[in-house]
């Protein structure tokens, strides 16, 4: 189940010394979450970190999948503006106390 996979990636985050990982989609994002997102000009990204829910920042029209989730995500979407996204990614860093933090990335959406 999804839920098992999130609980394996926070401990190792715990472990890691990393205090988050931003995921774009792709196999990994699908494979954590059970939601389908496709790379775009509109930016998808999951924030997950060791001491927070899940957060995600998507396209308002991306919405739905947020709610078919199968545990809490914390969602940030933003509009058809791009000048107003950095906020929205800003809001987001923030609602996970990542400020100044030690992340790790999957840009590629490989399955690492």
């Amino acid at each position: 189940m999804t839920i098992n996979r999130l609980e394996k990636l926070v401990a190792l985050l715990r472990t890691s010394g990393l205090d988050a990982v931003a995921l774009n989609p792709g196999p990994t994002l699908t494979y954590l979450t059970g939601a389908y997102f496709h790379l775009m000009e509109r930016p998808v990204v999951l924030l997950v970190a060791r001491e927070a829910d899940p957060a995600i920042v998507l396209p308002q029209m991306e919405m739905l999948k947020v709610e078919q989730m199968p545990y809490h995500v914390q969602a940030f979407p933003y509009g058809e503006n791009p000048s107003e996204w950095e906020a929205v990614f800003r809001k987001a860093a923030q609602a996970l106390g990542l400020d100044g933090s030690a992340l790790a990335s999957n840009p590629t959406g490989c399955a690492c």
